[in-house]
Formats: structure tokens, C-alpha cells, sequence
């Protein structure tokens, strides 16, 4: 079993109903994207998933794909970029990026290595892969996100829940930002919940305030929306501000009456 390592995650954890949000680093652009960082924590994001600018962003959906060809890339390895970015959140940062994007550079172990990044989601890493850089960063205080969809066998399952702590578990296997046709998490989840480290965060196809309570109300730790707030970026900052304070009440009601239990918060750093 790998634990959560990072204090960070370990003290959002230690709260019920999280509300994770996905902004793209360098979207709309440098400065801009820091504020709206800051600002979404002021209006209640417990976690900040940035997006790591991508060459091919393809298993992103058309919304986040566009962003991605209008950020500002040069941030990518600019550590002091990301230094800026820690100074302005004190939210956990979980950097969402491609295998390829975040290896071969170097950049993944230097963001751990200089504390800028409390977890990575890398969708497009195989299991062994992922379990690897876990025990790679573990040392540094830098946690990895297992993941999980409704098309893994029960073996995939129970092998991602007795190697991860912290879980995405995607309700659907496909592009972000798709509407959610069936409801088959049930089954996933209720294996997460055989395991009493995991903490099980849904992702893709989450849109609305109502279906952030649902969700959460089940049994989910955590609800990621992604492509939902980038629209509302889009819109106006405004709008999207008011849009993370509604998804937060949700949250929040959804934690709630679901009664998630407190878990430990002791573990390893550096």
C-alpha cells in the first residue's frame, strides 16, 4: 500500500465533501491564470488540479484541448512560474499532465524535488509505470493518483486500491468533458470503500452543483470538474467564481449527509 505522503493532501483529506478544480497553467494567460488560481480558492476549491500545458492533448475534450493551444507554454519548465503559483494557493496543487510532457524533461522530479507540486494525475502512464513514480516521488513528499473506470476487471481494481491511497476514479473510459450515460461507479466504489486508506475523488462528466452532491452523497471523498469550470472561465472570471462557490455548497451538503468518516492524517515527509 502506498500512503499519502504529502501534508497537504493529508490535511484536505481530513475534510468531508472536497471540491477538486481543473484550471490549465498559463490559461488565459500567465498572470491571469494566478489570480484565477487564487481567486477559485477564495471562493472554495479544497484542491487545485492545474493543467500542465500539452503537445497533444488528445484525451482531453474539445474545450480543453482548445485552452491548451492558446496557453502560454513557455511556463511549463519555468520553475519560478510555478513558485508564483504555490505563493498564491495554499490549497494542494495536483498537476495534471501527459506521460510525455512530464518525464523525459525532467520537470515532474524538479516540481517534486522543489515541494511545487503536493500530487501528479497522469492518465496516459500504464499501472507499473505509475505505481513506480509513486514510489519515486514518496521520499520527496509528492503523492500520484491511482485510476480507475468502469471498464477495469475486478483484479485492475483491487490492485489500484491496494497500491494507491488517493484515487480518480473516472466515471466513464473516454475524452473529458463527455455527459455521463450510465451509472455503473457503484461497484468500483464499493471495493474503494473495502479499503479504508482509499480516498476515492470522481472525475469527468461532472457539471453541475447537483451532480457534485449525488455524487458525493455515495460515497466519493471528492468530485473533479474540469471541463464545467474552464467553460465558465471562458464565460467571464466572474462567472466562474460564483460557479466554484455553488459547486462548493454542494459539496459541502454532500459530505455531509453522506457522514464521511475523519481518517488519519500521520504519515511520512521528506
Amino acid at each position: 500500500m502506498r500512503e499519502i505522503v504529502n501534508p497537504r493532501n493529508l490535511a484536505a483529506v481530513g475534510r468531508p465533501g472536497l471540491l477538486v478544480g481543473y484550471l490549465l497553467a498559463g490559461y488565459p494567460d500567465r498572470e491571469r491564470f494566478l489570480e484565477t488560481a487564487a481567486e477559485c480558492e477564495r471562493a472554495g476549491l479544497d484542491i487545485l488540479e492545474v493543467g500542465f500545458p500539452a503537445a497533444d492533448p488528445s484525451s482531453d475534450g474539445e474545450v480543453i484541448q482548445r485552452a491548451h493551444t492558446l496557453a502560454d507554454h513557455s511556463i511549463c519548465c519555468d520553475l519560478g512560474y510555478w513558485r508564483a503559483l504555490r505563493g498564491a494557493v495554499e490549497c494542494p496543487i495536483w498537476v495534471m499532465g501527459y506521460r510525455d510532457d512530464l518525464l523525459p524533461s525532467g520537470v515532474c522530479r524538479a516540481m517534486a524535488e522543489a515541494d511545487l507540486a503536493d500530487a501528479f494525475v497522469i492518465p496516459d502512464m500504464t499501472p507499473e509505470e505509475r505505481y513506480s513514480l509513486a514510489g519515486e516521488l514518496a521520499p520527496l513528499g509528492t503523492d500520484v493518483l491511482g485510476f480507475t473506470n468502469p471498464e477495469m476487471s475486478a483484479r485492475e481494481l483491487e490492485d489500484c486500491f491496494d497500491r494507491f491511497s488517493l484515487i480518480y476514479q473516472q466515471l466513464y473510459a473516454g475524452r473529458t468533458g463527455m455527459p455521463v450515460l450510465a451509472e455503473d461507479f457503484d461497484g468500483p466504489l464499493s471495493r474503494a470503500h473495502t479499503h479504508p486508506h482509499v480516498r476515492a475523488f470522481a472525475g469527468f462528466g461532472i457539471s453541475t452543483p447537483q451532480r457534485v452532491a449525488e455524487l458525493l452523497s455515495a460515497g466519493f471523498d471528492g468530485a473533479i470538474v474540469g471541463t464545467a469550470l474552464m467553460k465558465k472561465l471562458n464565460e467571464s472570471p466572474e462567472a466562474l467564481y460564483a460557479f466554484v462557490k455553488e459547486l462548493k455548497a454542494a459539496a459541502r451538503a454532500g459530505g455531509i449527509r453522506c457522514g464521511i468518516s475523519q481518517p488519519s492524517t500521520s504519515a511520512p515527509r521528506r
